[in-house]
């Protein structure tokens, strides 16, 4: 690495704590602690771009020193650098929200926070009618998720509060639990880390209220429907079915400890997290966005199918194989004769000069075959949710004057086996 990059001027543009070049001004800075391990006659600064000195120790120890502060916002220009705390603080209040609202220039008054970002593009977008994007990137359990979320909290909070605006931004909140609960499991580093790569827009009306939202999905990681790693565990929706007691109402008896797709992890149990409190939050919000009782009820048992899906054993019959332990709750939520869903398993079915040829499959075949169907069950029941989702909140054409996009995609992380999708993100 080459000697440390002085800056003497910079051309980049600043946040409001660098508006006036690179010398920090007293709002821009917060003075060191006694002891700190901080560059000697430096103190730490609000926006990156005000180091003297620029180099990676300088960029960490600055961030360090804001972090231990319980600062866990700072900038680089018109970029916010967050930081997962760990624990809970008190700056995400109304009277925060209405601290920010309408200091769009990233006031060098305030503290970085991730509302003055939020506030920048609500009011570009509102008043000078042009789109706007959040990216959000980061490894896993930096925090991407619930960043996401409070850009989300802060616009519903500054936008219009008439009955049918409220409506609008309610369902948008309300997005949040459910794809959560299908699209997100508890990793080695992060218990509620994000398996999917999640895009939405979030429309404006004319008079520059929320009007609706589109959802876009990416990468969703399918494989860790049959198979996770040691302290992991497969999507959250799995143990709220069962915590929630549906799971009984639908032939599934045990908890997740006795099923194969759930207990591979040995980590059923999330300290901190309610699975089924957070059932009710699901449902609640299943409803606030409008899926029927007939549609909730369909979802469930496709869940519930999904989990009894990896107890269907196979042995060795003839030149192929057949099923053992077929649970017979399984053929029921699946609406097929245990027959059939025995045939579709250990055959193969393939069109040969416009004619049907059935080979028998070994036991390991019928394997990979069970958890296929497993996995593309589960892929269509997390695309027809999003896709129920953006029916019931996307607004007409006609209606939309400008939209604000968040990017939300998953982390960086290396498991010891990775899925094709973890590889995409990775690289």
């Amino acid at each position: 690495m080459g000697p440390p990059l002085k800056r003497t001027n910079s051309a980049i543009r600043g946040s409001g704590h660098s508006l006036q070049g690179t010398r920090p001004s007293r709002d821009s800075i917060m003075r060191r602690t006694k002891g700190s391990s901080f560059h000697a006659k430096q103190d730490a600064v609000f926006d990156l771009i005000l180091l003297g000195n620029v180099d990676e120790a300088a960029v960490i120890e600055n961030i360090k020193e804001l972090y231990y502060a319980d600062v866990i916002y700072s900038y680089i220009g018109n970029v916010v650098i967050a930081m997962n705390p760990f624990k809970s603080l008190p700056i995400y209040d109304d009277g925060t929200i209405a601290k920010y609202q309408g200091r769009s220039a990233f006031d060098p008054k305030l503290k970085p926070h991730i509302y003055a970002l939020a506030d920048n593009a609500f009011n570009d977008m509102r008043y000078r009618g042009r789109d706007q994007v959040v990216i959000i990137s980061g490894e896993s359990g930096a925090g991407k998720t619930e960043s996401s979320k409070k850009i989300m909290q802060y616009i519903a909070a500054v936008s219009g509060s008439s009955e049918k605006v409220n409506g609008v931004k309610n369902k948008l909140l309300n997005t949040n639990p459910v794809l959560e609960a299908f699209g997100n499991a508890k990793t080695n580093r992060n218990d509620n880390s994000s398996r999917f790569g999640k895009y939405m827009d979030i429309q404006f009306s004319f008079h520059g209220e929320p009007a609706g939202g589109v959802i876009t999905t990416y990468l969703l990681e399918k494989a860790r429907v049959v198979r996770q790693g040691e302290g992991e565990r497969n999507f959250h929706i799995f143990y709220q079915l069962l915590a929630s007691g549906k799971g009984k109402e639908l032939g599934l008896k045990g908890g997740p400890d006795s099923y194969k797709f759930l207990n591979q992890g040995k980590a059923a149990k999330v300290r901190g997290m309610d699975d089924g409190r957070w059932f009710k939050e699901v449902v609640q919000g299943l409803q606030f966005i409008g899926f029927t009782d007939n549609e909730q009820r369909s979802l469930f048992e496709a869940v519930g199918a999904v989990i009894l899906l990896g107890e269907a054993d196979f042995v060795s019959s003839g030149n192929g194989s057949k099923t053992t332990n077929m649970p017979p709750a399984l053929c029921k939520l699946l609406g097929v004769a245990e027959a059939d869903l025995d045939k579709a398993l250990t055959h193969n079915t393939v069109i040969v000069n416009n004619q049907q040829v059935v080979s028998d499959l070994s036991v390991e075949q019928a394997n990979n075959a069970r958890d296929t169907l497993a996995k593309a069950l589960y892929d269509r029941v997390f695309k027809w949710v999003y896709k129920r989702i953006n029916e019931a909140i996307a607004a007409p054409a006609a209606d939309i004057k400008a939209v604000i996009g968040v990017l939300d995609i998953y982390g960086f992380e290396i498991f010891k086996h990775n899925s094709f999708e973890q590889f995409c993100i990775n690289y």
